[in-house]
């Protein structure tokens, strides 16, 4: 009786979550003629969006305006003193991996970084000012999650602890979530994105630079590259939920500075929508085991030989490319 009770306060609070971002995404200019976000079992990750009217193809459901979208130009227009402060820590000392790898490709370990080398730690940084303050990306951040064997694998610390056993745990737990995936391959994507998360934290360590290894794990995964210089995370974009097989394109309008999800065949009422965040394909269209591997650490989403993959070719099927046309940020 007392689980069933959790279970239903549970439920209650999240979709009085749900009313709450809905209502915060009208607040900000985002508009969402076709689409709403709902904690439901129906949906494949427990939340996700989901289409409040019928669909056809070709039709917007969700537009985003640029200026709402958390990007390090954005960011540094909303919040001036932190921005100057990680400007200034481009151009101190690497960290020891770090400085490594520039004696291997002999460059100066004081050589200025690009906002591209570490749009991680900045968006981090950002993320955790505003969600302390009363920016209006508070809301927003507030409710992001991540619930996955990577994220209690940082979250508990215990990766820092010499042979503790965890990370061994996570290969395990991830190698239950999608067996096909052989356990090594995953650990070595585990092992990238912990030297990562390592070089992050000693780079800003004793620094007034605001730094969490947890958001900066559960920010990466909402995170989507704009352009070759440019990643951002894209409020509502980043609560749809990943398939092979997606509804939804994505795409950059130039005439009005926004982002629009855009129905890539007839959805009915009530249906839950669907990006591709990644194809895990060889260029022969087979299932790649390492984009795989990749996949299910960065995202926590599973995937096996047997799910029918998306393709540009399948796009095509969908939407013809005049309906939509994609436009690069610059």
């Amino acid at each position: 009786m007392k689980g069933l009770l959790f279970f239903s306060l549970a439920t209650h609070f999240q979709k009085n979550n749900d009313a709450i971002f809905n209502a915060w995404c009208s607040d900000v200019g985002i508009a969402c003629p076709g689409a709403e976000v709902r904690t439901t079992p129906r949906s494949v990750a427990g939340r996700g969006v989901f289409s409040k009217k019928d669909l056809s193809r070709g039709e917007y459901a969700i537009s985003i305006p640029l200026y709402t979208a958390l990007t390090q130009v954005n960011a540094a227009k909303y919040l001036p003193a932190l921005a100057d402060e990680l400007t200034a820590r481009r151009t101190e000392k690497r960290s020891r991996m770090s400085r490594i790898w520039d004696r291997i490709r002999r460059r100066s370990a004081r050589e200025e970084l690009t906002a591209d080398d570490v749009w991680q730690a900045e968006l981090t940084a950002y993320a955790l000012e505003a969600s302390t303050g009363e920016h209006p990306w508070s809301t927003w951040i507030s409710q992001w999650e991540r619930d996955d064997p990577w994220q209690k694998l940082v979250d508990e610390s215990t990766w820092m602890q010499e042979d503790d056993g965890s990370i061994d745990v996570a290969v395990s737990d991830f190698s239950k979530m999608a067996p096909a995936i052989p356990g090594y391959k995953t650990g070595a994507a585990i092992g990238i994105r912990l030297q990562e998360l390592d070089e992050y934290l000693e780079r800003y360590e004793n620094s007034k630079v605001p730094t969490s290894a947890s958001m900066h794990s559960t920010l990466i995964s909402r995170a989507i590259g704009l352009s070759d210089s440019v990643t951002a995370i894209l409020p509502m974009h980043d609560m749809i939920n990943h398939s092979s097989n997606p509804n939804l394109g994505f795409t950059f309008f130039a005439d009005d500075e926004s982002f629009k999800m855009i129905a890539l065949e007839d959805i009915p009422k009530d249906e839950e929508l669907f990006l591709s965040y990644t194809d895990v394909n060889d260029d022969e269209d087979k299932w790649d085991e390492d984009k795989a591997a990749w996949l299910l650490v960065q995202w926590g989403i599973p995937s096996s030989p047997v799910e029918t993959t998306f393709t540009s070719s399948s796009v095509a099927k969908k939407v013809s490319s005049d309906e939509i046309i994609t436009q690069p940020l610059s």
